[in-house]
């Protein structure tokens, strides 16, 4: 029996099923991936089952593909949570991994494009850790 996993965006307007059955993660550093992810780095799952289902929403999601790079980015046009999309070539599917609502099972894993990594990247900087907001943190 194959295992599937949910996901969907923060709105809760878009939701997907992919078979949890993900070759590897990448956490990429790239300036492409920190200015789309508006953080330190992009965090994705790469799938080659073609397993992606649109449980609701699929309407609500628009993909961006850069007109000189290879670069793609599916998101909600109500809350602009990222998605999953097929690659250019059609060959795997993207997963955002923070758009799952559960663990995902990986093969492998790996940090690319150090040489872009920023200085203020949580592998670089030494950062107090908190369960919760820490006490000197005010809306």
């Amino acid at each position: 029996m194959t295992d599937f996993i949910n996901g969907g965006c923060l709105c809760g307007e878009v939701e997907y099923s992919i078979e949890n059955d993900f070759l590897f993660l990448l956490f990429c550093h790239c300036e492409q991936c920190r200015r789309i992810s508006g953080s330190a780095h992009g965090s994705n799952l790469f799938s080659a089952t073609g397993s992606l289902s649109w449980e609701q929403g699929r309407e609500l999601v628009r993909t961006f593909r850069h007109p000189s790079r290879d670069f793609t980015k599916a998101f909600c046009t109500t809350c602009g949570s990222g998605l999953p999309y097929v690659s250019k070539s059609g060959s795997m599917v993207i997963v955002p991994a923070g758009s799952l609502h559960s663990e995902p099972r990986f093969g492998k894993a790996a940090t690319v494009f150090l040489s872009e990594r920023v200085t203020w990247a949580p592998s670089v900087l030494q950062t107090e850790e908190f369960d919760h907001f820490p006490s000197y943190f005010s809306d």
